[in-house]
């Protein structure tokens, strides 16, 4: 019995492939199988990377303005110290009111502080003035349509002697400007102290803008305030998932 299951074996290999017509067709069908599957895995493989980088994008976005917000707040808390807590609190009603960032208000008032303090201001003073040109930075850029950090940044230098970057808003804080303000304060112009020049700055740029102030709460419906306020809160919601995340 072996040797007769031996032998229809052995006549069985020799036919397949003395005649391997059946055998190839299998094989080819078999390799187009396996090339129309490796053609779906990489598809699926490239739609399955798309939606990875749908997601990742925003999530990223996200992370990064956490980790912004983040930064923010450690410069935030040291150089407002014991009243972190309670500037950060009008910071973020003020921002609700005009629409702008809770990150935006913190990084303006921190900067702000951190600029004041250097130059002899006491810790409630400079606060209270980093509120005033917080405030008039988002009004003067509303005004004026112009970038928020923009206006910030003119106004720190004017406060600092660069008086000519004031021109634009129509306000002149020129030398003699400023020593004009210092007379009228009562205080000699050739003894004035950098604090004091700064203050004689200020009341010129506050004279100058009255027309401006307020401007975010009244032109909060214009397209340009709306546009700012909406990616304000994209901004603090990105903030909150970032936190999250990380």
């Amino acid at each position: 019995m072996a040797a007769t299951q031996g032998i229809r074996a052995g006549r069985a290999f020799v036919e397949l492939f003395a005649d391997d017509s059946k055998l190839v067709r299998g094989l080819r069908a078999a390799q187009r199988r396996l090339r129309n599957f490796g053609a779906s895995v990489r598809a699926m493989g490239a739609k399955m990377l798309a939606v990875g980088s749908l997601v990742a994008g925003p999530l990223a976005f996200s992370v990064k303005a956490a980790s912004d917000m983040e930064e923010t707040m450690n410069k935030f808390n040291v150089v407002f110290g014991a009243s972190a807590k309670v500037v950060k609190e009008w910071g973020d009603s003020f921002g609700a009111e005009v629409g702008r960032s809770k990150q935006q208000i913190a990084d303006f008032l921190a900067g702000t502080q951190d600029l004041l303090v250097p130059i002899g201001f006491e810790s409630g003073a400079a606060t209270q003035m980093s509120k005033q040109l917080t405030t008039l930075a988002v009004d003067l850029a509303s005004f004026n349509n112009k970038a928020d950090a923009d206006v910030l940044r003119d106004l720190h230098a004017a406060l600092t002697g660069s008086g000519e970057v004031m021109k634009k808003y129509g306000v002149i804080v020129s030398e003699a400007a400023v020593k004009q303000e210092l007379l009228n304060q009562g205080i000699d112009k050739n003894k004035a102290t950098e604090q004091q020049k700064v203050m004689a700055r200020m009341a010129i740029i506050m004279r100058g803008t009255t027309a401006a102030q307020g401007d975010a709460i009244r032109s909060a419906g214009s397209f340009a305030n709306q546009m700012k306020a909406l990616r304000a809160k994209v901004s603090d919601a990105a903030v909150e998932i970032g936190s999250a995340l990380l």
